[in-house]
């Protein structure tokens, strides 16, 4: 398969590299402004930088630019029929949204958001447990994730990051809404919510970085979610409480533990922590979608509900 990839930043050099060690990859096609970009990369000769996306032959594009450019760039793609791989979050706002989903259904085209901790073991796990109602049933949960934006991207100055900045599509709630995704991806979609933003002022940045929204289901139960970009220690965890049990898991520390009626299980293998195997997951299921011509695990649709539950709409 020949691919294009528009952006290459930290992100799109990961899915570079990933799709440069693919057997199923023939060409790779790279649009960006980053000079950099391919440096210390061995590309296996796959690899070719083009001034514009106007005219590249591809069966699929990754979409890895900065995120306010992500829907402009999907529609340009789409409208040619080819089928997407949008980085997450899929845009800053929800506009013109509508407009992509029609192009796509117009043109037969496949959208995928990369919402990667969706093929994390341990989360997989979790979803089954709940599922078989092992905690019984569910009171609140709580998901947090904090770590220090300057660290974020060794060698570079966070304050020019796509981050740092809101008209970019910067803030914390974005850059992290993979908290977002799997709260649904675990629980569903929540009936009522409310969100809070926060820009401390700690950080040379004019977008917030520090978030907490609290989500309300049909059964009564509530999930909280806090991302924050000050923690300088990363921390990355969720805790579960219900009638039969408690569930606390620290995805970074690769450990969970279970208590279901009074019996406790610990679980540590690192297999189901690999978050860097899920980017080569993901990926290859998109190549399958792509194949296959099946629904994507993370759609269109799953992209826009995160962003509404980030907006508060």
């Amino acid at each position: 398969m020949k691919v294009l990839v528009a952006g290459c930043g930290s992100i799109g050099r990961r899915h570079i590299s990933t799709l440069i060690d693919s057997d199923r990859i023939e060409q790779i096609a790279i649009y960006t402004q980053n000079k950099d970009c391919l440096e210390g990369l061995n590309d296996k000769g796959k690899v070719l930088s083009v001034n514009a996306i106007d005219h590249v032959n591809a069966d699929f594009a990754v979409i890895a630019n900065d995120t306010h450019r992500h829907i402009d760039t999907a529609l340009q793609l789409a409208d040619r029929g080819i089928h997407l791989f949008i980085e997450k979050p899929l845009s800053h706002n929800l506009d013109n949204i509508d407009a992509l989903k029609e192009r796509a259904d117009q043109k037969g085209v496949k959208i995928y958001i990369g919402y990667n901790l969706r093929f994390l073991g341990i989360l997989q796990q979790i979803r089954t447990l709940l599922r078989e109602t092992a905690l019984g049933d569910l009171y609140f949960g709580r998901i947090e994730v904090g770590q220090y934006l300057p660290q974020w991207r060794k060698g570079t100055d966070y304050r020019k990051s796509y981050s740092a900045s809101n008209e970019r599509g910067g803030g914390v709630a974005l850059d992290l809404s993979h908290e977002i995704d799997y709260m649904r991806y675990l629980f569903g979609d929540p009936v009522s919510w409310k969100v809070m933003r926060s820009r401390t002022g700690t950080l040379e940045m004019d977008a917030e970085d520090m978030f907490e929204g609290m989500y309300l289901y049909q059964n009564g139960s509530i999930c909280s979610v806090h991302m924050d970009c000050l923690q300088k220690k990363p921390n990355r965890c969720i805790r579960i409480e219900g009638s039969r049990g408690t569930l606390f898991c620290d995805i970074i520390g690769k450990k969970m533990t279970v208590v279901s009626d009074g019996a406790e299980q610990i679980i540590n293998d690192e297999g189901l922590f690999d978050v860097n195997r899920t980017y080569r997951d993901e990926m290859a299921h998109f190549m399958d979608v792509v194949e296959n011509r099946c629904d994507p695990a993370v759609t269109l649709d799953d992209g826009t509900a995160v962003l509404r539950l980030i907006h508060d709409r």
